[in-house]
């Protein structure tokens, strides 16, 4: 599976040190770039079983939910020359990594050393981890990530809890007006099965170019409000009000 570079996946917390690190390694004209931020738990199994079950050498003792990496919390800095990533430390370039570490601890980042690439958020426990345990202040853009893993993993271990709280709808104003839930025909509205393995993104409108909301889990059952061509508009907590769009396709219809 592809490397994740996207700093958005990153908790923003861990991201800003990232991105301040970067800023560092710059000015002393060091030759270091992220390399890998969120790694999802599918492609930890893969480095696990390198070495194990699948041909190389072993590269991690870490299995799925087992890194930080899949909490968005540590990350990888490879050295870049010449359009080419580089883990060479010998020479001269012993000293650059050394340089990588120092200035990640003024960062408050801290670094494995039996892992030179890898940085992660001071004070990070997995144990906390894998309880749902989470960094405060997590934003969008790092709990819809994380949720979508969650969601689109089936093995062992089992995955974490959902950082549910980044999720939670605000409070109505307490002028809003009380709608009937019933509004809605008979006819139109039909329950339905998530049928997708790996889950389905529920999107903001029909079509693959619309935000992606959250992701659906395989067996969800949800209520399909009404059909526009391949997609459908659907009802999650069953109030009779559309959260989103989701493909038709991969759906079991009652």
């Amino acid at each position: 599976m592809a490397r994740d570079m996207v700093m958005e996946h990153l908790h923003p917390t861990f991201r800003q040190k990232v991105e301040l690190l970067l800023q560092e390694l710059a000015r002393a004209n060091l030759p270091f770039r992220l390399f890998e931020g969120f790694r999802s738990p599918q492609r930890q199994r893969e480095l696990y079983n390198q070495g194990r079950t699948k041909p190389g050498a072993k590269v991690t003792n870490a299995d799925a939910w087992s890194s930080l990496h899949q909490y968005g919390v540590a990350a990888d800095f490879v050295l870049y020359i010449d359009g080419k990533w580089s883990w060479d430390d010998s020479g001269e370039r012993k000293g650059w990594w050394k340089q990588l570490h120092k200035l990640a601890q003024l960062q408050q980042l801290e670094p494995l050393s039996w892992e030179l690439p890898h940085l992660q958020m001071q004070g990070m426990q997995l144990a906390q981890l894998r309880s749902g345990s989470y960094p405060p202040n997590g934003d969008t853009d790092w709990a819809e990530n994380l949720q979508q893993a969650i969601a689109s993993w089936h093995g062992t271990p089992a995955a974490p809890p959902l950082p549910t709280a980044q999720f939670g709808r605000p409070p109505l104003p307490a002028n809003a007006p009380v709608l009937e839930t019933n509004n809605l025909p008979a006819h139109d509205a039909r329950r339905a099965t998530v049928i997708a393995r790996d889950g389905l993104r529920l999107r903001a409108g029909p079509g693959t170019s619309f935000d992606v909301k959250t992701t659906l889990r395989s067996g969800q059952l949800i209520t399909v409000i009404q059909t526009s061509g391949d997609w459908s508009q659907i009802d999650i907590q069953g109030d009779g009000f559309a959260d989103g769009y989701c493909h038709s396709g991969y759906l079991a219809f009652s």
